[in-house]
């Protein structure tokens, strides 16, 4: 489940350039949910889930997912709990790798790292 509450973000603000690029976004889904985010250039959906992500922090407004709250969470905790799929099939993955590779590092992501083969038999089967 992922729920938003109230998200706002501003950039630069006080200043001439200040941009108000969430005001008061509110989000409820639940496991299995399917949503798409439409709008035009500067509409706010890079900033939105950005904000989801914890690339940056956002102003006012609380961010859970499965009930554990992230909106103070730095990125790198998150990804724990979430992982991102870019536009541009290169970020994010490795392009030397197999897929079933990419895969099996973006199974363990938030987990502590250890010393093993990359790929087991078992994930393989899996993937």
């Amino acid at each position: 489940m992922l729920e938003l509450k109230n998200i706002s973000k501003t950039f630069f603000p006080g200043t001439i350039n200040e941009k108000k690029a969430l005001r008061g976004v509110n989000l409820h889904m639940e496991t299995g949910d399917f949503i798409t985010i439409i709008g035009g250039n500067g509409a706010g959906k890079s900033t939105l889930l950005n904000s989801i992500a914890g690339v940056f922090p956002i102003d006012e407004g609380s961010i859970t997912i499965d009930d554990v709250e992230l909106t103070r969470m730095p990125e790198h905790k998150r990804a724990r709990y979430i992982g991102r799929v870019f536009q541009d099939p290169m970020m994010g993955t490795a392009a030397g790798m197999m897929i079933e590779e990419n895969l099996a590092i973006a199974s363990r992501r938030g987990k502590r790292p250890g010393l093993s083969w990359a790929l087991k038999e078992d994930e393989r089967a899996h993937f």
